[in-house]
């Protein structure tokens, strides 16, 4: 009986790294479910989960020459799909922020802050790790109370619960939040 054993990430990385197309096919076949599941759960959106593989692996091809140690692959993409994630949650929540404000007709109360240093850049990270990290019944009335801009009675019938559900959930994922940045809080 002759098995036939499938080559390892390494060497599809080696083959990869020479030119050859059906060993990126293979590493890509072999990591999209892992790459869309990272996607996902960062997002919660599967749309945005297929956007965000597409550019992983885009990402993944061009860099592929940076990647030191081919058997770590597996590693590495994951670190590429959280990144992508996180950068496509930004992109995607500044312009719906913006958008909401357009069609409301309303300017922001304060200048945002402005971006590039270092440190908010570290603080933005994190709480979008912290808020991605939250249960999902906590994650979303977060994401529509303070990215949508959204009414208690909006998200409520929006998600099909009644206002105080939503004033609770909001209450515990504040909690949990709190909980997790308490460094913070002062």
């Amino acid at each position: 009986m002759d098995l036939k054993q499938e080559p390892d990430d390494a060497l599809l990385v080696s083959r990869s790294r020479q030119g050859d197309r059906k060993a990126f096919e293979q590493l890509v076949h072999r990591h999209s479910a892992l790459v869309g599941g990272i996607a996902y759960q960062v997002l919660g959106d599967s749309e945005g989960a297929r956007d965000v593989a597409q550019e992983t692996f885009l990402k993944v091809h061009r860099r592929l020459e940076t990647l030191e140690d081919p058997a770590r692959f597996r590693a590495w993409i994951c670190g590429i799909a959280r990144t992508t994630s996180i950068d496509w949650m930004r992109r995607n929540a500044k312009l719906r922020s913006l958008e909401t404000l357009e069609a409301s007709g309303r300017e922001p109360a304060a200048p945002a802050p402005k971006e590039g240093s270092l440190e908010q850049e570290e603080l933005y990270a994190k709480v979008l790790r912290v808020v991605n990290g939250l249960p999902k019944v906590y994650r979303e009335v977060m994401v529509m109370k303070h990215l949508e801009h959204k009414s208690y009675a909006q998200i409520a019938r929006g998600l099909g619960i009644s206002e105080a559900t939503v004033e609770s959930r909001l209450y515990r994922a504040k909690l949990l939040l709190k909980e997790t940045l308490g460094e913070f809080y002062a």
